[in-house]
């Protein structure tokens, strides 16, 4: 599909064979001059990749393609709060620092259905893709949204091409780790034909693809202030409270299709009718070990230096395990009828209606196997605290580690979540031409309505015990013989032949791998007839509001807008722009459940009646308008040299999790006083025979989007078809961060009771700012002698700071999150100072290298890591990927790709805030070296 891969073309110019002929991309030369190309064109400032940089690349998802923008960096964490864990692949996108990006689909609004309002890149099958397009600072045609930027995801149309198009492709992809082989196939047919009702076209693509990966993990927990370590008691020693090692193996499926029919039944109608569907499957499977957690480890042999315990054995005895199996099915759905009418020379008109739905299913199941005690078992580990070189832990070998009888099946956790979202989004947009005027040349006009709906339902981490040794006796796994499977796991290759940790005992994920397995695994092993087992099946209620449920229940949010906008374009001499406006009015209504959590009030039956743990549905909704200017300017300082700049107003609303109209009410417990009144007990304190305070944690409906004036400044040299240098200021004045606050309270009422509740909740508070730069060259060599010419380089650089900025609790009802997102002296979640990219290529008509590098500087990753409830950090972090491609024949290529060259250890760090101790390691990642060899073929 590769090869057939065109730049999405206006409907107006697919008419002329001539144009088209101009922008077929046929190696890596024409796709930098198409992308070149369409950049210097746009009146926005836009960045641009063809599908054939995407085939070229080796890029395997959407994501990863982004990387190669200026001004963008992606992720490696599918979920910020759990940091142990990597998409090989990447997850989440940033643009110039910021993750407030607007996700569409050929100009039309995509999301996910999930939390955000974003699309997952990462299962969008690329091959699908015409182009990806970025845009930095907006218009006031587009739709609004994109605080950060835009990325448009545009797929092809029959009359992009003059001719028929019968693309296939086929790949084997294998990671080094994981060892296993997996193929992806795609295939296009397009073709255009003459009747007697007007020109039809018809187009297909579909593409299916497959990819099994492996990471390996060294993990060590936070660190605390020891003076009794052995060997250095009395001395201020900070060790970790416990080290550990994960093998995590991850089955991804990506299916997609599009469909496309277009009719031009004259020279000024045009009709298209697009369907588009992705669906993405992510299973994982994982065993993880680790000492005991806490501040209690303890060894012999242990090494100390700059204060830090660094080596050693660990000889705490008894390990805990867990297998772990996770699933998780993305679909997305997307139809849209497009009608352009030409009513004359100078008018033209366009009708637009979409209809986008997705959904997504995921279950997370985890079964703990602690040890009883090893015995002499002891763990050896070297850590590298500075993170050069990759550490090294293993358990010494003997005979008690591979018994059964030593392991047991002591807790269970699952989660589940069912999540959808859909939209109707109607658009009328008309355009006048004028021919009379000396530097007016068009004004744009429109509407758009959206009616968009949104419920995620989804139950807390459910963690309980299920047979501990304490409770009257726990089943071993020679106990539970062949009803509950174990593998004895050897950790193979750890760290692409590092030194690994010797064998232990897991039971096997795919003995529990949906709800019916586990629940029937967990009543096989359980300890009956005790009071030590707390874990229950989960009652299939989404809205379960038992004290310890974390998650977000039921959260259903519809959200309506009405927007319109004028936009001028103008041109004179060297000065060419657009200015406009866009006016949208934006309406949400959201529902939910407001809690009284139950308390026991011996002797106040007023508090016991309000405090009673009652549940009610909650009904909120809020309405803002905002306008939206916007002015882009083009001077052509000669025609190769163009200085451009843009000023924007724009926004981005609230995630879904914030607008909750939810609340938990707690009583917070006091003890009565001599002089009759109810005394305060200190934080957490859980005893008490009256109420000193109600408190209440919740959603905030009322929040507003943050917003923002931004100001771009670029200087763009196209030095030849090609090359370029361009480089770009720019400034964003942001106000209403979303940031949990305790400034407010209210009163509510239950069981004829009414109190005063002090309610903690995100409000928009304060201004901030992000600023920086960016540079970027694409050169061929030409002016080098023979053989060299042929080579070509391709860098960019970003820098961005900010100042003034605050981080919000994505899930508001979780302590630890609320209380973390309120530290100061924190940069924003995602934001890297520094990245940059840099290729090396090398092309001629038959053969094609390229070399690609991204960078990324370390940022915060999550305020709030979940189990360690601190601050993490990603660290540093540098890939190496490439690809040589050779033309076989002028229809057929083959080729191969490597990801991961170098084996780059992605690395996480943890604040130890509470401990003064800085930023430690937290863990180390290996991932695999992914090789894909294709073929592809264009006829």
């Amino acid at each position: 599909m590769a090869l057939s891969a065109m730049p999405a073309q206006s409907q107006n110019a697919a008419g002329s064979s001539s144009q088209l002929e101009e922008v077929i991309v046929t190696g890596i030369r024409e796709q930098l001059k198409s992308s070149q190309a369409r950049k210097a064109d746009a009146e926005e400032i836009l960045d641009s990749i063809t599908a054939s940089d995407i085939g070229a690349l080796p890029d395997r998802s959407v994501t990863e393609v982004l990387q190669r923008i200026p001004g963008l960096a992606i992720g490696r964490i599918p979920e910020a709060r759990d940091a142990d864990r990597i998409a090989v692949e990447g997850a989440g996108v940033t643009v110039r620092g910021l993750t407030w990006v607007r996700s569409e689909l050929n100009g039309r609004s995509a999301f996910s259905a999930k939390k955000s309002r974003t699309l997952g890149f990462e299962d969008i099958p690329p091959e699908l893709m015409a182009a990806v397009d970025v845009y930095k600072n907006p218009s006031a045609a587009m739709i609004e949204g994109g605080l950060s930027g835009a990325v448009d995801l545009r797929t092809r149309l029959p009359f992009d091409s003059a001719d028929r198009i019968l693309a296939l492709s086929a790949e084997y992809a294998v990671g080094d780790l994981a060892n296993k082989e997996r193929p992806s196939g795609s295939f296009l047919f397009s073709d255009r034909w003459n009747t007697g009702i007007g020109e039809l076209g018809f187009l297909i693509s579909s593409s299916a693809s497959q990819l099994t990966t492996q990471t390996h993990t060294l993990h060590i927990d936070k660190y605390y202030a020891r003076d009794d370590l052995p060997g250095y008691e009395g001395q201020n020693v900070f060790a970790p409270g416990g080290i550990g090692w994960r093998e995590l193996t991850v089955d991804r499926e990506r299916l997609g299709g599009s469909l496309a029919l277009q009719w031009r039944p004259s020279d000024a109608v045009d009709v298209s009718l697009q369907y588009f569907v992705a669906d993405a499957t992510f299973e994982q499977n994982e065993n993880a070990s680790w000492t005991e957690q806490g501040n209690a480890l303890t060894g012999s042999n242990l090494r100390v230096s700059n204060g830090y315990l660094v080596g050693g054995d660990i000889t705490n005895g008894a390990f805990n395990g867990s297998a772990r199996y996770n699933e998780r099915e993305s679909t997305n759905h997307d139809a849209a009828l497009h009608v352009t009418w030409h009513a004359g020379d100078r008018w033209r008109f366009d009708v637009d209606a979409q209809r986008a739905l997705a959904d997504t299913d995921a279950m997370d199941l985890t079964l703990g196997s602690p040890t009883f005690g090893q015995g002499d078992s002891s763990l050896d580990f070297n850590l590298r605290l500075n993170g050069d070189g990759r550490p090294a832990i293993a358990l010494r070998p003997n005979s008690v580690m591979s018994d059964p009888d030593q392991y047991y099946y002591g807790w269970a956790m699952d989660h589940y979540e069912k999540n959808d979202a859909d939209a109707w989004a109607y658009r009328a947009d008309g355009e006048y031409t004028f021919d009379d005027s000396d530097w007016l040349d068009r004004i744009r006009f429109g509407i758009r309505h959206e009616d968009y709906s949104s419920t995620t339902r989804e139950t807390g981490y459910r963690w309980g015990s299920v047979a501990q040794s304490w409770g009257g006796g726990a089943t071993t796994f020679g106990d539970a013989g062949a009803s509950v499977p174990y593998v004895q796991q050897g950790f193979s290759d750890w760290f692409h032949g590092g030194r690994a940790p010797s064998v232990y005992l897991f039971p096997r994920s795919s003995a529990f791998n949906s709800r019916a397995a586990f629940e029937s695994t967990i009543h096989s092993v359980e300890t009956f007839g005790t009071n030590c087992c707390d874990w229950t099946p989960w009652n299939g209620s989404y809205a379960d509001t038992r004290p310890g449920n974390d998650g977000l229940g039921i959260n259903s949010q519809n959200q309506k807008t009405l927007a319109g906008y004028v936009v001028a374009h103008f041109g004179k001499q060297k000065l060419d722009g657009n200015v406009g406006v866009r006016v949208v009015r934006t309406e949400n209504v959201g529902s939910g459940l407001l809690i009284f959590t139950g308390a026991d009030l011996m002797g106040a039956p007023d508090e016991q009646a309000f405090a009673n743990g009652a549940s009610y549905e909650a009904n909120d909704k809020n309405s803002y308008t905002d306008v939206l200017p916007s002015l882009n300017l083009r001077y052509k300082v000669r025609d190769d040299l163009f200085v451009r700049l843009a000023v924007a107003r724009s926004l981005a609303r609230p995630d879904f999790p914030l607008l909750l109209p939810a609340i938990n009410i707690t009583p917070r417990l006091g003890l009565i006083a001599a002089n009759g009144t109810c005394g305060e007990l200190p934080e957490g304190t859980v005893i008490g025979n009256c109420v000193y305070q109600y408190n209440g944690y919740s959603g905030n409906p009322d929040l507003e989007p943050m917003r923002s004036w931004q100001y771009d400044l670029t200087a763009e040299w196209y030095i030849n078809s090609t090359n370029s240098l361009t480089g770009a200021l720019f400034y964003k004045q942001l106000e209403g961060f979303m940031e949990t606050s305790l400034n407010s309270s209210a009163d509510y009422t239950n069981n004829g009771q009414t109190r005063t509740v002090r309610v903690l909740r995100p409000e928009n508070q304060g201004s901030g700012y992000v600023q920086g730069l960016e540079v970027a060259y694409n050169s061929f060599f030409d002016f080098l002698p023979g053989f060299w010419k042929n080579f070509g380089a391709r860098m960019a650089f970003t820098y961005v700071e900010s100042g003034g900025t605050r981080n919000v609790a994505a899930n508001p009802y979780d302590q630890n999150q609320r209380d973390n997102s309120a530290l100061d002296d924190y940069p924003l979640e995602g934001l890297s100072k520094t990245s940059y990219n840099a290729e090396l290529y090398y092309s001629t008509q038959r053969f094609e290298a390229r070399l690609a590098y991204n960078w990324r500087e370390r940022y915060v990753l999550t305020m709030a890591a979940a189990n360690l409830n601190i601050p993490a950090w990603a660290d540093d972090y540098g890939q190496l990927d490439g690809s040589v491609t050779w033309s076989a024949t002028q229809k057929i290529k083959v080729g191969l790709q490597a990801v991961n060259l170098t084996d780059a250890p992605y690395r996480i760090l943890v604040d130890n805030f509470v401990d003064n101790t800085g930023l430690t390691y937290h863990n180390w990642v290996s991932a695999d070296r992914r090789y894909n060899v294709f073929v592809r073929a264009s006829f």
